[in-house]
């Protein structure tokens, strides 16, 4: 009978995960507490109903789990007779929880650390390949670097690996990156930004066709190799403008990173040393580097290039503004002229020892 009651315990287990569990440990202890009550009254009555009640709770957990301090003791025999049945139930059933809590915590660590656990992430980082783990350590430090999002969560998903080779704080989801499967178990549909990095320009063009389709808002910024084949992103882009009319919502563009080195080689004959400066101004660990900020979102406020440099040279960031993105057109204009205004959302590009925080209100009511 023992037997039979942890064999129907375990495929309850396995039916209904631990909500059974839950339940039969409950069941058990209400029966056992109503018994012991009614059989031996004397030695679990106490001041108040609470705490006779919690005196037999302790007594039924200190038996199940073999601690047995002895501190209560039934003294009736009827008592003893309902002691014994918890002793052997009780302690089957707790042994049972404990193994299938142990299984399960192992189970679920092994499919963490193989990379096939389904996450339940919302607005995430998601990488989508990145090449070889070098590149991908490199991608990490940068975005902890950066103090906005050194908290966010961050998913690696790749089929280079077996087991995830990045610290426990990484998330890992194994598989090619353009699988849906793959795509579903890192939530790109709830992920805030998307990162794709393929091995080649045709897994990226792929697969940000299916991040488009899946979550369309997200921040998304692509790697090409090739920059002909930027104009497929291009297309993608078009069609987000297009959903904005269908839709009534506002799409951000998918952004292209393309090699640097390409364009470098021949710049660097005249300009010595160019290419090691612009990679200095990516490394955030360098000192100053590049930085993008908004411009004053929602005051309706024109200010003149002087006085926007002005202001973001007594920010403690020390910013130096190189360029703008007009938020009206998109067009970038870099060392803009003097006479040029800055609008509400502009985007500023700015060189700064950490990222600027801004206080436009203020700094905009001194100049007014």
């Amino acid at each position: 009978m023992y037997q039979l009651l942890l064999s129907k315990i375990r495929h309850l287990y396995r039916k209904y995960d631990w909500f059974t569990l839950i339940v039969v440990l409950l069941s058990l202890h209400i029966l056992s507490a109503v018994l012991l009550l009614y059989f031996d009254y004397e030695t679990f009555a106490q001041e108040t109903l609470a705490r006779t009640l919690w005196k037999g709770t302790w007594w039924f957990f200190v038996t199940a789990t073999t601690v047995g301090y002895g501190d209560i003791v039934p003294t009736t025999v009827p008592g003893q007779v309902v002691a014994i049945f918890d002793m052997i139930f009780g302690i089957g059933l707790m042994a049972t929880i404990i193994g299938a809590g142990t299984d399960r915590f192992l189970e679920r660590r092994k499919l963490r650390v193989r990379g096939l656990k389904q996450l339940q992430l919302s607005n995430h980082i998601v990488v989508l390949g990145g090449g070889a783990k070098k590149k991908v350590d490199k991608l990490i430090g940068e975005i902890r670097n950066d103090h906005l999002y050194c908290k966010t969560d961050i998913v690696i998903c790749s089929d280079a690996y077996e087991e995830n080779p990045f610290s426990d704080d990484i998330e890992f989801v194994r598989g090619p990156i353009g699988s849906d499967d793959v795509l579903e178990r890192a939530c790109v549909k709830d992920a805030g930004f998307v990162i794709i990095y393929g091995y080649t320009d045709d897994e990226t063009i792929l697969t940000t066709l299916t991040v488009d389709e899946m979550n369309r808002p997200a921040f998304t910024s692509v790697y090409i190799r090739d920059r002909s084949n930027i104009r497929h992103i291009d297309r993608i882009n078009k069609a987000r403008v297009a959903h904005r009319f269908i839709d009534g919502r506002h799409y951000p563009r998918i952004r292209v990173i393309t090699r640097l080195n390409d364009l470098m080689l021949a710049r660097e004959i005249a300009n010595p040393d160019l290419s090691a400066a612009l990679l200095l101004l990516m490394d955030t660990t360098s000192g100053s580097t590049f930085y993008s900020i908004q411009a004053w979102p929602g005051l309706d406020k024109q200010i003149p290039i002087p006085r926007v440099r002005q202001m973001l040279r007594v920010n403690d960031a020390h910013a130096l503004l190189v360029g703008l993105k007009r938020d009206e057109d998109g067009s970038i204009i870099m060392n803009p002229e003097e006479a040029l205004n800055v609008y509400p959302n502009d985007l500023l590009f700015v060189i700064a020892q950490h990222r600027p925080d801004v206080d436009w209100v203020s700094m905009i009511q001194d100049v007014q």
